[in-house]
């Protein structure tokens, strides 16, 4: 395992590149981004001490969805390969269970979010349909709702 340390706005990762690891941070934080440094870009998280990201490299070895930025001088992560994951469920499963539940975490968040979306959009089909003039109203929740489902924080 590989430990790093970066300087604030410095780039840890990049949207598009490819690599089979993924980071804890140790010390600091880390913004996650889409479409990083264009006037598009997004915050999709901002992650602190004891969070991991990354891990869809180590795990499927797919291109990064995001780009990983230090927002704090120091900030420190450690770099586990999959070899080191691996160890991790030899001489440390209660590691993996930590990864574990902060995966199921995003992914529990998402989905909530996601089903509130999709209830929002039939609503406003429904209410279009019926002549009801709650579409503004209702354009104006799904637009809130898109902001939360593309920001992880």
């Amino acid at each position: 395992m590989d430990h790093k340390t970066f300087l604030r706005d410095e780039v840890i990762f990049r949207e598009g590149s490819y690599a089979e690891t993924m980071y804890e941070i140790t010390a600091g934080k880390v913004g996650i981004y889409a479409r990083y440094g264009t006037p598009e870009q997004q915050e999709l998280a901002i992650l602190g001490e004891g969070q991991i990201f990354g891990e869809m490299g180590l795990v499927e070895y797919y291109a990064r969805s995001a780009t990983a930025v230090a927002l704090e001088d120091a900030t420190a992560v450690d770099e586990i390969s999959n070899d080191d994951f691996m160890m991790y469920f030899r001489d440390q499963p209660d590691k993996v269970l930590s990864i574990m539940r902060q995966l199921s975490s995003r992914l529990r968040e998402t989905n909530a979010k996601y089903t509130e979306a999709c209830r929002t959009v039939c609503e406003a089909i429904e209410a279009e349909k019926a002549g009801e003039r709650r579409g503004k109203d209702l354009r104006s929740r799904l637009t809130g709702l898109i902001r939360q489902i593309t920001r992880r924080d």
